[in-house]
């Protein structure tokens, strides 16, 4: 298997200390598995662990998604409020 190609196409997860306020719990789960078991850890003692924080990371990143998508509708709505006025108030002539 040509290494440069799996590397490049084996999904990582995000960084684990950076906060996760929803999926702590499964970030402490799988550092502690690799704590305790490291050698298991290499033949898939922690990949029950790893799969529930890929999941959580998963929905994390779709909520995050969502909230940002309505934010950025709300600051167009608001960039159009605010334009539409700013041409109202303007007086072109030609």
């Amino acid at each position: 298997v040509d290494t440069e190609f799996r590397i490049r196409n084996e999904k990582m997860h995000p960084p684990l200390f950076r906060p996760h306020p929803k999926c702590g719990k499964f970030v402490e789960d799988l550092i502690s598995c690799h704590e305790n078991s490291k050698i298991g850890k290499w033949f898939g003692a922690c990949n029950d662990f790893k799969s529930a924080m890929d999941k959580c990371f998963k929905e994390e990143k779709e909520e995050k998604r969502i909230e940002n998508l309505r934010l950025a509708r709300a600051f167009d709505e608001s960039f159009e409020a605010r334009e539409k006025i700013r041409l109202a108030n303007t007086d072109i002539k030609k």
